[in-house]
């Protein structure tokens, strides 16, 4: 479901990329203040545009995608993102989220 007021359009994708705190191998958490800026984000697709048509980008979805993909939108406490389906660089495994469960498409010579 979409957040209120924002409902994209054409083959655009709403992310969510509210930060989450992240815990190192030694079992440190590192709140996201001091996780340092990178050019690429992990994010989770909320919704979707009428012109998205790639099978693995459903809602739900966990992402890799670039950062200056488009500007940041505030609504009620989370932070996102709209991106062009073509900005999606990766899907990440999450857990209960099987790889096997997603078609893949077809690579090209």
């Amino acid at each position: 479901m979409s957040p209120p007021g924002i409902h994209p359009l054409g083959s655009h994708l709403l992310l969510d990329v509210t930060p989450q705190e992240r815990t190192t191998a030694a079992g440190l958490v590192l709140p996201t203040a001091v996780q340092g800026a990178s050019t690429r984000m992990e994010a989770v697709i909320v919704a979707r545009g009428p012109g998205c048509t790639h099978p693995a980008l459903g809602c739900g979805t966990a992402v890799y995608v670039s950062r200056y993909t488009s500007g940041e939108l505030q609504r009620s406490g989370r932070t996102y993102r709209l991106a062009q389906e073509a900005d999606i660089i990766a899907t990440l495994d999450t857990p209960g989220h099987s790889p096997a469960a997603t078609p893949s498409p077809p690579t090209q010579p």
